[in-house]
């Protein structure tokens, strides 16, 4: 291991630390705002369970499509996809949270959510709450690039293979996610999250 990839590892190490000594209070106070985006994606699972047509009938609503794109940031599109985003959230969204805004922190959240809803709607399929995972992941991944950037790099490029695989390379998951990611990217380094 290089010398950069060291001074890596034991930094998130001391990150970890620093989160693990903030939430020895109570699971629920080191990351008050992730784990209500994980509660909200719960609901959204039970809603799509409980009434199936929920968002098509929000989409015919004067104004709807919209509010469709914005209402699917937080349904997760089955038990899989709320296991999978839910799970991403939780390891990824405490670390963006603790160094950024909370406006800020919801703003990569449902923006990533809905830059990726709308060119996925774009191209013909639905927008789900994976795409909002995708925002953080980009903002995450630029927190890493700060302290090392070929570690960044390596990390987006497995999330990449790891989605591309997972989504059976169907071009407007695809896409849809890349869109998010970037936009999640986009609105960290314009609002330099992490800078002290």
């Amino acid at each position: 291991m290089d010398r950069e990839t060291k001074k890596f590892w034991r930094q998130q190490r001391r990150q970890m630390l620093q989160r693990d000594r903030r939430m020895r209070g109570g699971w629920h106070q080191g990351s008050p705002i992730t784990i209500t985006l994980i509660g909200l994606m719960v609901v959204g699972w039970l809603i799509e369970l409980i009434l199936p047509s929920a968002l098509l009938e929000i989409a015919i609503l004067p104004g709807g499509r919209w509010l469709s794109i914005l209402v699917a940031t937080v349904l997760p599109s089955g038990l899989l996809g709320l296991l999978f985003s839910g799970l991403f959230v939780w390891i990824v969204g405490p670390a963006v949270e603790s160094v950024a805004k909370p406006v800020i922190y919801l703003l990569i959240f449902f923006g990533g959510g809905i830059v990726g809803g709308l060119v996925t709607n774009f191209m013909g399929s639905n927008a789900s709450a994976g795409y909002a995972a995708f925002g953080l992941a980009g903002a995450y991944v630029y927190l890493m690039s700060r302290i090392n950037q070929r570690g960044a790099m390596q990390w987006a490029l497995l999330l990449l293979v790891m989605n591309a695989v997972f989504s059976g390379f169907q071009p407007s998951l695809l896409v849809g996610e890349a869109s998010a990611f970037v936009a999640g990217l986009a609105v960290a380094a314009a609002t330099e999250v992490g800078s002290r």
